[in-house]
């Protein structure tokens, strides 16, 4: 039995990181920058157990999500296989040039034949540098240039798939994403072209008070704040529910519950229309076709943080960086990793309720990772069918987690075509 969750957050959601907030005056709690999958898979089957005896079974009921949904339009994370910077400044005017944001796509280069083993230096393919015999090269802009401060922090479904077939030009990246910060900052009524791109979620920070456990007044010099992810009104969250036919869950998703920290209250209900929730999992036609029109190179993209049992490198890859039937027993495909996006971990906590503690920090690769590999074997249309917005992690050593089930590393996948060359790699600098 499966169903699709819509989640309307009614208040600001405060998703805890993992620092530790105490009992210490001026203390602040602080909030991770999205909603984790943990808070909605934890969320959604405490209200599951409310219609169900067998909460041992609830444990593994499995969860994707959350991806957001905008106005019946999906959203998906910024990937990081693009570089974006700062636009020159107009010396006379002191403005933003228009249309000068720069984009640099991220793309691995094949070696020389007669040099597999390029000798870069850097980005983990040098002397010192881990998988030097194994990762390619990959190409920089040759110019240094600033990071864009403000970028958007997700992209439209429409303009992903786009991306994904390998359609999206830097030059269309810097305009479109130019136009999106003209209208952000000049605060522009809302034209009648919808919008590809979305702002990071603002955070709101409000100040608290210790009460009194006696008389219910407020402490002395007991202030501490907390902090807030503030979502927009129309957006909401989507979540897929597999029950096993074994639990016998005849029970409905309905209603008003808390979501995160401090007990703010979000709406949940199914979504009854049957074509949606399919759109919504299913991978895309236009992505299946680009897939085997150029069925040699593949790339995986995370929708949400992923927990691999090698850091930044998936479980289902052996020392070869070569993939093993862990990927998937039933497919008979071989990928071998060729270069990887992959920004600073992402520190994933939590809080067990059975266990009444804090859950150990966890290192993550961020949403929006990318996965640069060859197809050394077998036809890669099934895989990517398959494994659409499914979890790509690997099973937690620790007891207490259950990072598949609850939707950690969703995934989505595209095509990509290596450069030929590679400035100065011929002579090794």
């Amino acid at each position: 039995m499966e169903r699709s969750i819509q989640i309307q957050p009614l208040e600001p959601l405060m998703i805890r990181d993992g620092r530790p907030f105490g009992a210490t005056p001026g203390a602040r709690a602080h909030s991770l920058n999205t909603v984790t999958p943990g808070v909605i898979a934890g969320t959604l089957r405490t209200l599951m157990r409310q219609q169900c005896s067998q909460y041992s079974t609830l444990a593994k009921v499995d969860v994707r999500g959350p991806i957001y949904m905008l106005e019946n339009r999906l959203f998906y994370p910024m990937p990081h296989d693009l570089d974006l910077y700062e636009p020159e400044t107009d010396h006379e005017t002191g403005e933003d040039k228009k249309g000068s944001i720069s984009v640099h796509v991220r793309r691995p280069c094949r070696p020389p034949k007669e040099q597999e083993q390029v000798k870069q230096g850097f980005l983990g393919t040098g002397n010192t540098g881990l998988h030097e015999d194994k990762l390619w090269p990959i190409r920089m802009p040759e110019i240094i240039k600033k990071n864009l401060k403000f970028a958007p922090a997700y992209v439209s479904e429409e303009w992903m798939i786009r991306w994904l077939c390998d359609e999206v030009p830097p030059q269309e990246w810097a305009d479109a994403i130019g136009q999106w910060r003209y209208q952000q900052t000049e605060k522009k009524k809302k034209t009648s072209s919808p919008e590809h791109f979305m702002a990071p979620f603002a955070r709101e920070v409000r100040t608290h008070t210790a009460i009194q456990p006696n008389t219910y007044t407020a402490m002395d010099k007991a202030l501490f704040s907390t902090e807030s992810l503030v979502l927009p009104p129309d957006l909401s969250l989507v979540a897929h529910v597999k029950i096993p036919e074994e639990l016998n869950w005849t029970g409905k998703i309905n209603g008003l519950h808390s979501l995160g920290g401090k007990r703010r209250l979000a709406h949940f209900q199914e979504i009854e229309h049957s074509q949606k929730q399919s759109d919504i999992w299913t991978c895309p036609e236009k992505v299946l076709q680009a897939v085997a029109a150029h069925p040699k190179y593949v790339r995986m993209v995370l929708t949400t943080p992923a927990y691999f049992s090698k850091g930044w490198l998936p479980g289902w890859l052996n020392e070869e960086l070569e993939s093993t039937e862990k990927l998937d027993h039933k497919l008979p495909i071989k990928l071998k990793l060729r270069w990887a996006c992959v920004p600073r971990w992402q520190a994933v906590s939590g809080w067990s309720y059975g266990k009444n503690k804090a859950k150990a920090v966890r290192r993550m690769a961020p949403a929006g990772s990318v996965y640069f590999f060859e197809v050394i074997e077998g036809d890669p249309v099934e895989l990517v069918r398959s494994k659409w917005l499914a979890s790509m992690s690997d099973e937690d050593r620790r007891h207490a987690s259950f990072d598949k089930q609850d939707g950690y590393g969703l995934a989505t996948w595209g095509i990509w075509n290596p450069l030929n060359s590679m400035r100065g790699m011929e002579n090794g600098n």
